[in-house]
């Protein structure tokens, strides 16, 4: 069917009037939307120079329907007294000038910290390293300085601390071609083990005759 020339812009003059005026959408809610009261209740951070502690206080309106917000800043407990009771008594050896480097008894080191005295020992016997060698009898002089001059009983024993310090380094020169010499270093260290034992559980053992 043919359009007159006078539908035709109808048409058109419809068209542009809704790409310039678009119709807008409306939507219908059975919720009705609640006023807010202000103001709302908020919280308040109060520093004081020279101090590590901070207050917080809340701070409510006097005519407010949302009732009263409590907020409270709870301090960490005091420790109890049981672990400040016992004594703990401590002995330690040192190997001093140890022919190794100080990052290669760090690695085993950092395996025996912390742990008891028998696990250390079955630890030390069958890592791969070198150092355990050197680093097992000083473990073993620190509990016999523990059960002979202390009283204490070795199995009750832990490794409390374990540090190792760099010694110091020899310069060395190794023969080389065509005459030469290349330079190398001898690398010592300083192993200190350190256990400690309650003393309320120390049994004194028996000296072999």
């Amino acid at each position: 069917m043919a359009l007159s020339f006078s539908q035709s812009s109808s048409l058109v003059v419809t068209r542009l009037n809704l790409n310039l005026n678009p119709p807008s959408l409306q939507f219908h809610s059975h919720l009705s939307p609640k006023p807010f009261k202000f103001p709302f209740p908020s919280f308040r951070i109060q520093c004081t120079s020279f101090n590590d502690k901070t207050l917080i206080s809340p701070i409510t309106p006097k005519s407010s329907n949302l009732g009263p917000i409590h907020a409270t800043a709870q301090l960490p407990a005091p420790t109890s007294g049981q672990e400040s009771a016992k004594s703990y008594v401590e002995a330690y050896a040192i190997g001093r000038n140890l022919r190794m480097s100080a990052d290669k008894a760090r690695r085993v080191v950092d395996q025996i910290r912390g742990r008891s005295y028998e696990e250390t020992l079955m630890i030390l016997e069958f890592m791969p390293y070198r150092a355990c060698e050197s680093i097992i009898k000083i473990v073993f002089s620190a509990g016999a300085n523990a059960s002979n001059n202390l009283g204490l009983s070795k199995g009750s024993l832990v490794i409390s601390k374990a540090e190792v310090n760099e010694g110091k380094t020899m310069k060395r020169m190794r023969a080389g071609a065509r005459g030469r010499g290349h330079p190398f270093k001898k690398r010592t260290c300083h192993v200190a083990i350190t256990v400690k034992g309650l003393a309320s559980e120390s049994v004194v053992e028996a000296k072999s005759a």
